[in-house]
């Protein structure tokens, strides 16, 4: 038996030798090439660039299916920049879509990147956030080795989609027997392209009709890659809004969840946030929901104080009256007003610019950046806002009170004077756009720098609290580990475009500087939708009216810029005969009623329908509060699902 395997596997080779004789390939890649055309024999279906050795640096040189999965194999005799080889991930993934088996849909969670290098290679190897790395003498990790993802004939199917899908990969030593496709209404004759059935479409369609609870939850295929790769440090999913970054992350909470040991933390900056998740994982994951803790971060500091012995609770009235105790200094406060008369902008600029940072020195405030903070601040008068700063420390202490910023900034000294005993196995960090630089900071030191530890989910153009930071400036490198999504599931095609419209302006360099993709540039996946504008005078009558159109008033929400609008809309509905809720105490579990809430306590939730009324706000004069009001607007209109609603008033 041993004699006639090995005889086989010679004649393969030489057959494979010969195939590849007029590839004026480097003798390591002859080699390689030959070594998974003699693989069919095992399984593997090898499919080889036909520009090889001249690919584009951006796409593979070789494509293999078989026994472990979709190999995206690039040849490559130095370390490629991980921007090329995610772009030959992307392009082979796209490739898979409309593939299917017996067992349905085929994603790119099959999928994986190798770079193999010559043997004498002696750079970087192993797994990196991209792709893992290996010599040609180390082969067998990825032909012999590892999970078993496709059967025999589910991995023919598959080789045959990639092989009709494309011209620019051909078969190695075996016979797609091609079969003509009929072409796609208006698609070129000899694109190498097939008419597949739209199976996305089928699949949202199917989760539509289910109840509105599950669709919160919905993850498309096509991010399962995103769902299972494996990080080798701390990563981000960024996208516009409603492209599924929570709902990913979530996803991935359950898949980390089935593979360690220990708890796993979903944080974020907001307070109701955390329990709206927790109910969204209980409904994906229920038999795992005890090995997550959600809370938010405030909560997550101040309970750990607590365990260490060093309480340190907010008493939000003295906090208050601490600063308007400053405040109300007509000679330290006369200059900031003659610049701008706002105490709330004052007060941002000490909680999210100074003590945010963690800024002890006034030289240090003289020069750090206040990027979406308005017109610079001279110099002059960032010695003034320090000596406001210094007051306001005073009456404090005076007071023996904390503000929210001194607990994160206690849980950070307190953690590096004596670590967590034992770490998290993974952390999440939800609208990661709206935490302090301290806040950053103390989940970075929470979770480490470790494989997998630590996920950043976020948006600039969501962001709804002032100030902004650099990753750099936490100690964070991504290098390059990361999603970028661009599909909204979220919002109906007419609701989006509608958002979109919004000058939405992104101050937070999303994420170091990463590439920004808005909300105007994201494609819909929902069809259809309806967008109302209403104008006139007596919009209560209108707006309860609009209500009682709609085919049912569940998982509806009333969203307003101030918590006083939300007051009063909570008292004309019940008025009129409605069951209503506020959504800062909703969990997430129910739908009943009709939310009520502001576009703060909106954050990280998706109803059917949104109702916007209109305020009759003051007209912003800065430019920071135009930026911030279209901030706010954008997250508004973007919960709504199916129907958005928006007033103006008139008169």
């Amino acid at each position: 038996m041993t004699g006639t395997f090995h005889h086989r596997q010679e004649r393969l080779r030489r057959e494979a030798e010969a195939e590849l004789r007029d590839r004026l390939l480097p003798s390591w890649q002859h080699r390689v090439l030959q070594r998974f055309a003699v693989e069919h024999g095992s399984g593997w279906y090898p499919l080889l660039n036909q520009f090889a050795p001249h690919t584009p640096a951006n796409r593979p040189d070789a494509v293999l299916v078989g026994p472990q999965g979709v190999l995206v194999v690039l040849l490559r005799d130095a370390e490629p920049e991980w921007e090329d080889t995610r772009a030959a991930f992307v392009w082979t993934a796209e490739l898979l879509a409309g593939a299917s088996t017996e067992a349905g849909a085929v994603t790119e969670a099959v999928a994986r990147t190798v770079v193999v290098h010559p043997a004498d290679h002696r750079g970087r190897k192993g797994h990196s956030g991209e792709h893992l790395a290996i010599t040609e003498a180390e082969l067998d990790r990825v032909l012999r080795h590892g999970e078993r993802l496709l059967e025999p004939a589910e991995a023919l199917s598959i080789a045959r989609h990639l092989d009709c899908r494309t011209f620019d990969l051909s078969p190695i030593m075996w016979h797609p027997r091609r079969i003509p496709q009929q072409r796609k209404p208006g698609q070129a004759t000899g694109s190498g392209l097939f008419e597949v059935p739209d199976l996305r479409r089928e699949r949202v369609d199917r989760a539509l009709e289910r109840p509105f609870r599950d669709w919160r939850i919905f993850l498309d295929d096509t991010q399962l890659g995103a769902v299972r790769r494996r990080y080798s440090g701390p990563a981000r999913i960024t996208g516009p809004a409603g492209t599924g970054k929570s709902v990913l992350a979530l996803h991935r909470l359950a898949y980390l969840s089935r593979r360690t040991t220990g708890k796993l933390l979903f944080t974020t900056h907001l307070r109701t946030l955390p329990q709206i998740a927790a109910e969204q994982f209980r409904s994906l994951a229920p038999h795992l929901v005890q090995r997550i803790e959600f809370t938010h971060l405030h909560a997550w500091a101040r309970d750990f104080l607590d365990q260490r012995g060093r309480a340190a609770d907010v008493d939000e009235q003295q906090v208050e009256q601490a600063f308007e105790a400053v405040w109300q200094r007509a000679e330290l406060t006369a200059p900031l007003r003659g610049f701008r008369n706002s105490r709330s902008y004052w007060k941002d600029e000490i909680n999210r610019v100074i003590k945010g940072r963690g800024i002890s020195a006034l030289e240090t405030y003289q020069h750090v950046p206040r990027k979406g903070r308005g017109r610079p601040l001279p110099a002059e008068l960032r010695a003034r806002v320090w000596q406001f700063y210094c007051e306001y420390e005073r009456e404090l202490s005076e007071r023996d009170a904390f503000d929210h910023n001194d607990v994160l900034m206690r849980a950070l000294s307190e953690l590096d004077r004596r670590p967590l005993p034992r770490q998290y196995a993974a952390v999440v960090v939800d609208e990661v756009q709206d935490l302090t630089l301290i806040g950053l900071r103390l989940v970075h030191a929470i979770s480490g720098d470790g494989p997998d530890q630590l996920l950043l989910v976020g948006d600039g153009q969501q962001q709804v609290y002032p100030g902004g930071w650099r990753l750099s400036e936490a100690g964070i490198s991504l290098q390059g580990r990361g999603e970028i999504l661009r599909r909204n599931y979220r919002n109906r095609a007419a609701i989006l475009q509608q958002a979109g419209e919004l000058d939405a302006i992104n101050r937070f360099d999303d994420l170091d500087g990463g590439p920004t993709v808005t909300l105007r540039s994201a494609l819909p996946v929902l069809r259809g939708g309806n967008v109302v504008h209403w104008q006139g005078e007596d919009q209560e009558e209108a707006l309860i009216a609009a209500l009682r159109e709609l085919d049912e008033d569940t998982d509806t929400a009333i969203l307003t810029r101030t918590n006083g609008a939300a007051q009063h809309w909570d008292q004309v509905l019940r008025e009129a005969g409605f069951t209503v809720r506020a959504l800062d105490r909703w969990n997430g579990r129910t739908s009943g009623p009709i939310h009520i809430g502001t576009v703060h306590r909106a954050k990280g939730t998706e109803f059917r329908a949104v109702f916007l009324p209109d305020e009759r706000t003051r007209s912003h004069d800065h430019r920071d509060e135009i930026e911030a009001a279209n901030r706010h607007r954008l997250v508004a209109r973007t919960r709504a699902r199916d129907h958005l609603w928006i007033a103006t008033l008139t008169g």
